[in-house]
């Protein structure tokens, strides 16, 4: 009888542990309800943060909506020019984060440096209008996807970028595989 009360409280204990190790935490994000960031609020309160790998994302849409060069460094992230003109805002859903395994590597992607075991990827949509709209609705969707790693040393963990790419940049790097496509979340 020890055994499986040992157990329960193990089973118990590890299941209250779990939430510390969410790696999508920050906001919940739909194509109904997508999160906002304009060039002064955000519906996302981890932006700044980079403790999860889709707090680091956020604070990337943060960093290119507002040309926000601190923004940029906290997610160690190439600092874009200062938007010109009309201020915008960006409108985004997380679609999913992904830690990317040993088995997910294939030939084409062995030498790439934003693709390797251990890194996240975050595979979002973003859409952009002028801050003054009262939402974006009217926009197409452009897929992103953001590679990522912890830094190494930061305690707590700290996730950093290492590569981004979306529909509208000009891509230069192979596509994915087909089947790490497919795969669901860890």
């Amino acid at each position: 009888m020890t055994v499986p009360c040992r157990l329960t409280v193990t089973v118990a204990v590890l299941l209250l542990a779990l939430p510390a190790f969410n790696l999508s935490a920050g906001a919940q994000t739909s194509k109904e309800s997508p999160g906002r960031i304009t060039p002064v609020s955000a519906t996302s309160a981890c932006i700044g943060g980079a403790t999860t790998p889709s707090c680091a994302t956020e604070t990337l849409l943060a960093c290119l909506t507002r040309g926000d060069a601190a923004l940029c460094r906290a997610v160690s992230a190439a600092a874009p020019p200062r938007p010109a003109g009309e201020p915008m805002q960006t409108e985004y859903v997380l679609e999913r984060v992904s830690i990317i395994r040993v088995e997910d590597i294939s030939d084409d992607l062995r030498d790439v440096e934003w693709f390797k075991p251990g890194y996240a990827l975050v595979e979002a949509l973003r859409r952009a209008c002028p801050a003054a709209s009262a939402s974006c609705e009217d926009e197409s969707w452009d897929d992103l996807q953001v590679y990522l790693r912890q830094r190494p040393g930061a305690e707590p963990a700290q996730w950093e970028i290492v590569y981004w790419r979306s529909d509208s940049e000009p891509d230069v790097s192979p596509e994915l595989p087909d089947d790490f496509l497919r795969k669901p979340s860890p």
